[in-house]
């Protein structure tokens, strides 16, 4: 996952992209540390107690959060590859995305899955000859940082095969594009999502697996990215343009909170719904932070500095925490919140003491 901007050529930088990485990182921890407390049992750590209204959460969520992710990431790539190369520009994202990926599948969920899954035999054979050896791998919330470093590497390589000019011009996005936008992902979701709804993951390769269901959302805002940093989009978006779509997006959410909390999940309104929140949501995030959050203090620095390895690392801190929570009687929305504030908490404390290691802070 690339949390960690590259440099780019602008003088400036966007600080505030930094802080809506760290709002995002954020959620994501509380998004993970819900799945226990949640109306769907696909969780490991599946608590007994259950919260209706942690459903809609995670709707939501979906709609939007993993594409401003890949978003961002994307908006500094066409300037990385105009400085460095693609050969370093794909050295550089092998280093910040692969190393952590392969060691974080290799030395930590294949000793957990070994001891989890209750597996007999010798450990040293399991890990060479079946979950290596037959690349039967756990990738877990990794599967982000294996689509990031496929869809960077897939853009160098068209940048090299087409020899596309990539001159950087100003341009503005209004209403009639945004909406044309909102209207073509939700008929690409409506479409692939007649073969693959949303859940059922296909592995692509055994290092990438995907949510096939939600592949129109991130290769769409992934290509919005490298188009963003082109057009100068986001420095250029009015703040009234980003403010009315900020409002859509959550009239969009609210609006299934009250239809999932009624009774009422008909699979058309949502993906009409989800189309508005991701494009309303994420266009809002953007304008409102390069307005208003684009001052950093120590604590914002101490956060964008760690966001990456908090994203690496806090898996391992919420299945540990929600364990623990099982012994404690109270209610799933209690155990929601205490979970997602001690693993936020934790995991940007364990970040911070890991990245002081020096190898570990070139690649985190």
């Amino acid at each position: 996952m690339e949390l960690k901007n590259e440099p780019f050529s602008k003088k400036s930088r966007l600080l505030y992209l930094d802080h809506i990485k760290v709002f995002l990182i954020l959620l994501v921890v509380a998004h993970h540390a819900g799945q226990a407390y949640g109306p769907i049992d696909d969780w490991p750590l599946a608590s007994s107690e259950k919260s209706a209204i942690l459903g809609p959460f995670f709707d939501v969520n979906g709609a939007f959060f993993m594409g401003l992710f890949f978003l961002i990431s994307a908006y500094f790539i066409p300037a990385s590859i105009d400085k460095r190369g693609v050969y370093s520009f794909i050295k550089s994202r092998f280093i910040r995305l692969g190393i952590p990926f392969i060691v974080v599948v290799i030395v930590l969920f294949g000793p957990i899955t070994y001891f989890v899954d209750g597996v007999s035999g010798s450990f040293w054979e399991y890990m060479i000859f079946d979950y290596i050896g037959t690349l039967d791998f756990e990738i877990g919330h990794l599967w982000f940082i294996a689509l990031l470093f496929f869809l960077s590497v897939c853009y160098a390589l068209v940048r090299v095969i087409m020899k596309i000019p990539n001159p950087t011009k100003s341009r503005s996005l209004g209403h009639k594009q945004l909406f044309l936008f909102s209207l073509s992902l939700i008929i690409a979701n409506m479409l692939i999502r007649i073969w693959f709804p949303v859940g059922e993951w296909v592995n692509i390769s055994p290092f990438m697996p995907v949510e096939v269901g939600r592949l129109p959302q991130y290769i769409s805002f992934f290509a919005f990215g490298i188009l963003a940093y082109r057009s100068n989009w986001l420095e250029n978006i009015p703040i009234k343009t980003g403010v009315i779509w900020f409002i859509i997006g959550i009239i969009a959410a609210a609006m299934h909170y009250l239809n999932v909390l009624t009774g009422l999940r008909s699979v058309y309104i949502w993906l009409v719904l989800e189309g508005f929140i991701g494009v309303g949501l994420i266009i809002g995030i953007l304008v409102i932070g390069r307005e208003f959050a684009n001052k950093r203090g120590k604590l914002l620095a101490f956060m964008a500095e760690n966001a990456f390895a908090v994203y690496i690392i806090h898996i391992f801190v919420v299945y540990i925490l929600q364990g623990a929570m099982e012994e404690i009687p109270s209610g799933a929305l209690t155990k929601f919140f205490i979970v997602s504030i001690l693993a936020s908490l934790l995991s940007f404390l364990f970040s911070h003491l890991i990245r002081k290691i020096p190898t570990m802070k070139k690649v985190l």
